[in-house]
């Protein structure tokens, strides 16, 4: 026998879609639970990821890191609660860490979802990246004064190779150019030994840390 679950939706902050999906059910965070435990933080991600795609119906790599992170806020708050503490030992003197969360503080910011950058030798347009922390993933387009570069024609290594032969100022200022774009971040201030502390969290694997295993 299965209980019939309830149906949450909820609306995407960068494909501005809304989407329907369920909450996580004891099985499913067993499930979770055993990748941790056999593999690593990454393993229980990917499952998570996963579970995402069957309970909201979506390819996840159809999203951006913002649109993900976004689920698994909401997964987060309809499935367990939205306000929990979390333990942690802090990276520096390895004591142990309390600290409350409450999810409706995470807020997304920025205010695009894309940017056109000017500089004196080249137009730079970024979108949305599948992840910040991958400056090849959010430019779309180089334009210099003979030529216009599409970046998705481009392989992965030509993009990494394109982007290493930039001004070292150039790409300084795409990547400030990113802050712009809509984005998760969320810092953990705390106090060890005297001295107070803080973590930044961005990526959506350091949010699916914070909501699901820490």
């Amino acid at each position: 026998m299965k209980i019939e679950l309830p149906i949450y939706k909820t609306t995407l902050p960068v494909k501005n879609i809304t989407v329907e999906f369920t909450p996580l059910v004891v099985k499913q965070e067993k499930i979770i639970a055993a990748a941790k435990e056999t593999g690593s933080i990454s393993d229980g991600y990917n499952t998570l990821l996963r579970i995402i795609e069957s309970n909201a119906q979506v390819n996840v790599k159809d999203l951006s890191e913002t649109d993900l992170i976004h689920l698994l806020l909401e997964l987060r708050k309809k499935s367990i609660g939205e306000k929990f503490r979390t333990t942690f030992n802090c990276p520096h003197t390895k004591e142990s860490v309390n600290v409350d969360i409450n999810c409706s503080d995470i807020v997304v910011k920025g205010n695009t979802a894309t940017e056109k950058i000017v500089t004196d030798d080249f137009v730079v347009r970024i979108k949305m990246p599948s992840s910040f922390s991958n400056i090849t993933s959010t430019i779309e387009s180089i334009e210099t004064v003979d030529e216009k570069i599409q970046f998705d024609k481009l392989t992965e290594d030509q993009k990494i190779e394109l982007v290493d032969s930039l001004p070292i100022q150039t790409k300084d200022t795409i990547e400030k150019a990113m802050d712009s774009l809509f984005h998760y971040e969320y810092i953990l201030t705390y106090e060890t030994a005297g001295k107070k502390r803080k973590i930044k969290l961005s990526s959506a694997e350091d949010f699916f840390t914070l909501l699901f295993v820490m």
